[in-house]
């Protein structure tokens, strides 16, 4: 009886814990839905279509330093459409934090995916010129296959490929060419396929992408400050991105840390079968950390050394300045046991102490790192990349955007394809020829977002009304900073839910 008493007390405790938690599941829904509910009865932000571009361009004037200081960004630089035309640029902060060299308009940042939208347009302008097709296999226009044998090979079109919906997956390290699904079938955004549209126009036109782009998008649209190649004449023109420099670090010691595990064990083996002891030496454990370092410095070389020559010299330029300021650390530290008293001297205490001492110093220095960001080197020309190589001024970014939005070089037929959806992506939104397509009330808006390392830009413009805006900041923490501020200068609600597309 007492055994029944205290399982129907147990019971009784369970279920009104159920029911707790029942009913803090419901209130939790009930909240999400009033707050979906509340911000669907919003209303949208109006488009600032109305106001004097002089109005705008005072209140950006004060808002974008403001928003700069708070979001930790060194430079900006912004190109505002009105009517289907440039009508301000201005660039703020500085170029490199070190050099304090000014952002000014004609100042080329790394726009990174926007890199995409150019190279879907130059495959456009080869379609116009009737060297390609937008519904044909692009199989056909390459002498060797790209992408290893499978049952959707030759069903990819430039359509597919411009819209995101080959298949292709935005596996890049490395390049995965598997594909997800059949052509058409779906959205999947994918840098492989950007590659692939890159390897159909350079074997179509016969010329790398860069002079292609050059001659069909670049020239023709006044581009002057625009390249996918760091070429000689534009690095001096080229902001420095800036980044916290505890990544390249951490990118570089961990998997020395990994290394070094196999190295090392491998040279306590060789040891014991040459000396028949398992105690390390220093020697070998110099030799150790030299094989480490050295196999480090080749992976990153192969890995990275072609497509981010920068990010490789950051790496290594991070990993040294770490090196040397950890060895000037455990020698103060074996200076500093060296000194204790008597009672310490002995040589197991020591040596726990200089273990102990290295430990810390290990950690305050990465703690340390996690504090500092600067500028990125621009480094040696890397080949170009349709993934995101492309640097580019903001009013040079707009003028593509405007011919994006109402081409002038391309027919009537094709220049609408660009921004008629291809494919859905959910959320209010599908893609375009090249461009992503946000629908609201106010009317469809072409859009691309860009982040590589050290940057962070967007491009928004509504084609109906002839509104847009180039944000490109010089920054690994300036995406939100542009968003806020291309949503400031233009308003309408896009930006916003593109935002939220993303996030999502």
């Amino acid at each position: 009886m007492k055994k029944r008493s205290l399982w129907a007390a147990f019971a009784g405790k369970a279920l009104s814990l159920l029911a707790l938690l029942a009913l803090l599941l419901i209130m939790a829904v009930c909240g999400q839905a009033a707050t979906l509910t509340a911000a669907a009865s919003e209303p949208e932000p109006p488009l600032r279509l109305t106001e004097a571009v002089d109005a705008i361009v005072d209140d950006l004037e004060e808002y974008i330093p403001q928003r700069m200081h708070g979001g930790d960004v060194p430079g900006l630089t912004i190109a505002l459409i009105r009517d289907g035309e440039v009508v301000w640029a201005e660039g703020y902060g500085v170029a490199n934090t070190i050099t304090g060299a000014p952002v000014t308009p004609e100042t080329a940042f790394e726009v990174g995916s926007n890199s995409k939208v150019v190279t879907a347009y130059t495959a456009l302008r080869l379609v116009e010129g009737g060297r390609l097709s937008l519904d044909e296999p692009v199989r056909a226009y390459i002498a060797e296959p790209w992408l290893p044998p499978s049952e959707y090979l030759n069903q990819i079109t430039l359509r597919h490929l411009a819209s995101h919906s080959s298949g292709l997956t935005d596996n890049l390290f490395p390049v995965d060419k598997s594909l997800a699904f059949e052509p058409g079938s779906d959205f999947l955004y994918s840098g492989v396929g950007a590659l692939y549209v890159q390897e159909v126009v350079e074997q179509t036109a016969g010329q790398p992408l860069e002079h292609a782009a050059r001659q069909l998008v670049f020239e023709p649209l006044g581009m002057a400050s625009s390249s996918f190649e760091n070429s000689a004449a534009i690095r001096p023109r080229t902001a420095n991105g800036h980044l916290n420099y505890s990544f390249p670090l951490l990118s570089f010691v961990f998997p020395f840390a990994v290394l070094l595990v196999p190295i090392g064990l491998l040279g306590i083996l060789i040891l014991r079968i040459r000396t028949g002891t398992w105690r390390p030496t220093w020697k070998m454990a110099a030799g150790a950390l030299i094989a480490a370092t050295v196999l480090m410095l080749l992976i990153l070389i192969l890995s990275m050394g072609t497509a981010l020559p920068n990010m490789a010299l950051l790496t290594i330029l991070c990993a040294a300045c770490f090196a040397i300021a950890f060895t000037v650390t455990l020698l103060i530290g074996q200076g500093i046991v060296a000194r204790l008293p008597a009672t310490w001297q002995e040589a197991k205490r020591q040596r726990a102490l200089t273990a102990v001492w290295a430990v810390l110093s290990l950690v305050v220095l990465l703690w340390v790192s996690g504090l500092i960001a600067g500028p990125l080197p621009k480094g040696p020309s890397p080949r170009a990349s349709a993934v995101g190589s492309l640097r580019t001024s903001a009013p040079d970014l707009a003028a593509f955007l405007i011919e994006l939005a109402d081409p002038q070089y391309l027919s009537q037929d094709l220049a609408l394809q660009i921004r008629t959806p291809q494919v859905s992506a959910g959320r209010d939104m599908s893609w375009g020829l090249g461009p992503g397509i946000q629908h609201n009330s106010q009317g469809d808006a072409l859009w691309q977002y860009g982040q590589t390392f050290g940057y962070r830009s967007v491009m928004v413009i509504y084609p109906e009304h002839g509104i847009g805006v180039v944000v490109l900041t010089n920054s690994d923490s300036g995406l939100p900073v542009a968003f806020d501020v291309a949503q400031y200068a233009i308003g309408g609600s896009a930006i916003s839910s593109i935002r939220a597309w993303l996030e999502y």
